[in-house]
């Protein structure tokens, strides 16, 4: 990948072709970015280290979705190396990192309740940092999905396995699996019917199945759900509003009605 960047303004951004298919990490919407969307810059780090041609790459994106307008920012450490034209072309990359927003958290409506979402958004933030964390953390999320969702009464509520268990029958076959291959993983799979406060040992790519399970769940159903109702809605306004233009139609009909009249044979002979 090549950036425009002249040599002597590394700060000044560059300009490119429209990508398509962004999707905004704030209200989650499927845009076109465009040239006055995004700005590239590179700049020159310090040239003694180890890491040769070092450049530091900054991108940043404001979601042309006039409701949202908000700034996403990735950064991202490679080495590269500088063509006569005053391109640079990445050869290495050491270190990518998203700034603005903190952490690639899904966003969630509010029907999701906050503390399953703040629970998620820690998850997903500490991740990197600790695996065994991010995992605690996605199992309490799980749990409170479920009780959530499937209104798990407080008599039936203990362990996240046996909690599993009680809804299995509400959970349509293909995302069981996808609990299961995720238990399946690991000591994720070892440790999940045990307490939510159990702290494991677990990697952080393992971890990060745990959070894309959450996601799915999200998607399949919180989001899914809250698409029905909505489209549930639309259905029964349109239907309401065509029995009232059928009923203001009828009446008008009645009113606009013509008289009958009939000959008049009172002269006739």
């Amino acid at each position: 990948m090549r950036v425009q960047v002249p040599p002597p303004a590394p700060q000044r951004g560059t300009r490119r072709m429209a990508v398509l298919n962004w999707q905004c990490p704030y209200c989650g919407t499927f845009t076109t970015i465009n040239d006055g969307d995004e700005t590239n810059t590179a700049a020159p780090l310090n040239g003694r280290s180890r890491i040769e041609n070092a450049h530091l790459f900054v991108q940043s994106i404001s979601c042309p979705n006039p409701k949202c307008g908000k700034l996403t920012v990735d950064v991202e450490i490679a080495n590269s190396k500088r063509y006569p034209n005053g391109s640079l072309e990445k050869q290495r990359s050491i270190l990518r990192q998203r700034l603005m927003p903190e952490g690639n958290v899904m966003p969630l409506p509010d029907v999701v309740p906050e503390a399953i979402r703040k629970t998620y958004r820690e998850a997903v933030l500490v991740q990197p940092i600790s695996g065994a964390a991010s995992a605690a953390l996605s199992r309490r999320c799980l749990q409170g999905v479920l009780r959530d969702f499937f209104q798990i009464p407080q008599n039936r509520r203990g362990e996240l396995g046996a909690e599993l268990a009680f809804v299995k029958d509400q959970i349509n076959t293909q995302i069981w699996d996808d609990i299961q291959a995720v238990r399946a993983v690991g000591d994720i799979g070892a440790h999940m019917d045990k307490n939510i406060d159990y702290i494991v040992d677990v990697e952080p790519k393992e971890a990060a199945l745990l959070i894309g399970l959450l996601e799915e769940l999200f998607k399949v159903w919180y989001i899914e759900r809250e698409r029905r109702v909505e489209q549930s809605g639309l259905l029964k306004a349109l239907l309401t509003d065509k029995r009232h233009l059928q009923k203001e139609a009828k009446e008008a009909g009645k009113v606009a009605a013509p008289m009958t009249s009939f000959p008049d044979h009172s002269s006739s002979k």
